[in-house]
C-alpha cells in the first residue's frame, strides 16, 4: 500500500460500525426486538464490508485474496448494509405479519445479489487503483447492476421515511413523552435521516458523478451522525424510570410525615 492515509476514513468507518453495532446488539440481548435484530446485522455487515476493504488493500487488490475480499465488501457492504437498516426501521412501525413479509423478500434479493455479485467479472487494472476510493467501475456491469439499485433505493426510503414519519407524529403529539423531552426525540430522528442521507450521498456522489475520493468521508460523517441520533432516541427508555423512582420516593416521605 503506497499511501496509508487512503484508508483513513475506511479505518474511522470500520471503528464506528464496530461501536455501531455492538450497542444495538446489546439492546437486542436485553430486549429481543425485531428492528434491534436487523439493524445489528446490517451494522454487522458494514462493519465487515469495511474491514474486508481494509484487508483487500494491505495484500494487494488485484491479487487472489484481494478479489476475493473486494467481492465480500460490495456483497456486504453496497449492496446489504443499507436494505438491512431499512428492514429494521420497517420493523418499528409495520405488524409483525407485514414485517415478515417484507423480510422473506430482503433475503431473496440479498441472495441474489450476492450471487451475481460473487460472480460478476472484474476489471484488474480499476481494482488496482481501488486504495481510497469505493470500487465503482471494479465489477463488469451486469445483472447484479439493477439489484443493487432496487436493494438500496428500499433501505433509504425505508430509514429516510420512518425517521420522517416519525418526526411529523411526534410534531402533533404533547410536548413531553413521560419525562423525556419530545424534542430530543425530534432531534434523534433528524440525526438519523441526516445520517442515512450522508451514506447516500456518498453512494451517488461515487456512482452516479463518479466523484470517487469523497466517499469514505461521506460515509464516515454519515455513520457518525447516524450512530449519534440512535444513542439520543436511546436515552428515552431511561427518563421515565428515573422519574418514576422519584415520584415513589415522593409518596413514600409523604406517607411517613403523615403517619
Amino acid at each position: 500500500m503506497s499511501d496509508p492515509i487512503l484508508l483513513l476514513f475506511a479505518v474511522v468507518n470500520v471503528v464506528v460500525t464496530a461501536l455501531f453495532a455492538g450497542v444495538v446488539l446489546r439492546q437486542y440481548v436485553r430486549r429481543h426486538r425485531a428492528h434491534q435484530l436487523y439493524w445489528a446485522i446490517g451494522l454487522g455487515m458494514a462493519f465487515l464490508a469495511t474491514l474486508a476493504y481494509i484487508c483487500m488493500v494491505i495484500v494487494q487488490p488485484a491479487s487472489s485474496t484481494g478479489s476475493l475480499l473486494f467481492r465480500v465488501y460490495y456483497i456486504l457492504g453496497a449492496a446489504l448494509t443499507s436494505t438491512w437498516l431499512g428492514l429494521g426501521s420497517l420493523a418499528l412501525i409495520a405488524s409483525p405479519r407485514v414485517t415478515r413479509i417484507c423480510l422473506a423478500i430482503v433475503c431473496v434479493l440479498s441472495v441474489l445479489a450476492a450471487v451475481l455479485i460473487a460472480t460478476a467479472g472484474i476489471d484488474t487494472h480499476a481494482l488496482s487503483h481501488v486504495a481510497g476510493t469505493s470500487g465503482k467501475g471494479v465489477l463488469k456491469s451486469g445483472p447484479w447492476v439493477v439489484t443493487i439499485i432496487i436493494l438500496n433505493t428500499l433501505g433509504v426510503v425505508a430509514v429516510a421515511g420512518v425517521a420522517i414519519y416519525s418526526g411529523w407524529k411526534l410534531i402533533r403529539r404533547q410536548s413531553t413523552i413521560g419525562s423525556f423531552q419530545a424534542s430530543n426525540v425530534l432531534w434523534a430522528n433528524v440525526l438519523i435521516l441526516t445520517g442515512e442521507l450522508l451514506n447516500a450521498l456518498a453512494g451517488f456522489l461515487a456512482g452516479i458523478l463518479r466523484v470517487d475520493s469523497t466517499f469514505w468521508l461521506f460515509m464516515a460523517l454519515g455513520w457518525i451522525v447516524f450512530f449519534g441520533g440512535v444513542l439520543l432516541a436511546g436515552h428515552r427508555t431511561a427518563a421515565p424510570r428515573q422519574v418514576g423512582a422519584s415520584e415513589r420516593q415522593d409518596e413514600a416521605r409523604r406517607q411517613l410525615a403523615s403517619s
